[in-house]
């Protein structure tokens, strides 16, 4: 049992070491260019991972505010505008979003009340523990824009390897991924997110990675990841 718990310190310390790189939060940039045009990313593609940051939940919960309040000034300046959509005050993008913001938030305030008061409490996890670790995706913009466009939320869980098996093994299981309401996928495909997450999870070569969690409550993903993309790397 102890080796068991050393084991997911270890897999735990291993993901959070990345926070050490620094991650810097600056304010959204519009969707288009002074000039009109479109704004332009390229994924790393020989190392996607170098496109995803590990963050702490305290600058998830930064990023996704300020996402949810360009979301609501965008709906204050319509309403005064009387520039409002057939359907209502939101669009479809923003209250996938805004949905979206609430669990990640949901989440965050979750797993705050379980914090550890000591680092011998953290040491001691227990098996049943389902640390959460939190993404930002910021591709490299060919505007020099730093931004990230996504947040990834994913749980690092052990359960057995095969049904019935002694065997433990560690997955990352993706529970949630959120947009910014600035992103366009004309912009930069979100496909190159999920390659991200694949060749980092490749990379620390110490999880499973499941989307199974996200396919479950997010159709867009898993028409966007699977059906259109069905070996998840195809271009």
């Amino acid at each position: 049992m102890m080796k068991m718990n050393m084991n997911m310190n270890m897999k735990i310390l291993r993901f959070f070491i990345l926070l050490s790189l620094g991650f810097p939060v600056l304010s959204l940039m519009p969707k288009k260019l002074p000039n009109g045009g479109a704004r332009g990313f390229v994924p790393n593609l020989e190392n996607p991972r170098e496109d995803l940051k590990a963050i702490s939940a305290g600058t998830a919960l930064l990023i996704s505010k300020n996402w949810m309040q360009n979301i609501l000034l965008d709906v204050m300046v319509r309403r005064r505008s009387n520039d409002l959509s057939p359907s209502g005050e939101f669009v479809y993008d923003d209250l996938h979003i805004v949905s979206c913001i609430q669990e990640l938030q949901k989440d965050i305030e979750e797993s705050q009340k379980k914090l550890f008061t000591s680092w011998v409490d953290t040491l001691n996890i227990n098996d049943n523990a389902k640390p959460i670790i939190y993404f930002a995706w910021k591709p490299k913009s060919l505007q020099g824009f730093n931004e990230v466009l996504f947040l990834v939320v994913a749980i690092l869980v052990k359960e057995p390897c095969e049904p019935d098996s002694d065997e433990q093994c560690f997955y990352l299981d993706v529970k949630n991924v959120i947009q910014s309401p600035f992103w366009d996928e004309k912009e930069i495909n979100s496909i190159y997110l999920k390659r991200s997450l694949i060749d980092q999870n490749n990379f620390t070569n110490e999880t499973i990675l499941r989307f199974d969690k996200l396919y479950e409550t997010n159709l867009r993903y898993r028409l966007a990841w699977e059906t259109w993309f069905q070996d998840g790397m195809r271009d």
